[in-house]
């Protein structure tokens, strides 16, 4: 009888084993949603912000400028500021529009 009771108790604890691994099988984490595109978008416009500034910062000549960079949709990017002449403006939008992934340059740099 002994035998019997051991047994019983060990098939008891099995089951309940299984029907609790079932259990959180059939209950898998929630996945994680998805970033909405507008996210991505801003992330990919704050990636191509960065760019575009590192661009202007490496140019010895125009990186004493006061001149910012910002965008405002998938690939459009404004260079505002001054510049001391109009070929020191066009450098600047010129170097912009290499960054890869630039589809629209909008020049608000204020000459003189």
């Amino acid at each position: 009888m002994r035998q019997t009771t051991t047994f019983a108790r060990l098939l008891s604890a099995a089951l309940m084993a299984t029907a609790a691994s079932a259990s959180f099988a059939a209950d898998p984490a929630p996945a994680a949603a998805p970033a909405p595109a507008d996210q991505v978008a801003q992330a990919g416009d704050a990636a191509l912000t960065s760019q575009a500034q590192a661009v202007l910062q490496q140019d010895k000549d125009l990186q004493a400028l006061p001149l910012t960079v910002s965008s405002t949709a998938a690939g459009v990017v404004v260079v505002k500021g001054a510049a001391p002449s109009a070929e020191m403006a066009q450098r600047a939008i010129k170097l912009v529009q290499a960054v890869p992934g630039v589809k629209e340059v909008r020049n608000e740099i204020k000459v003189g």
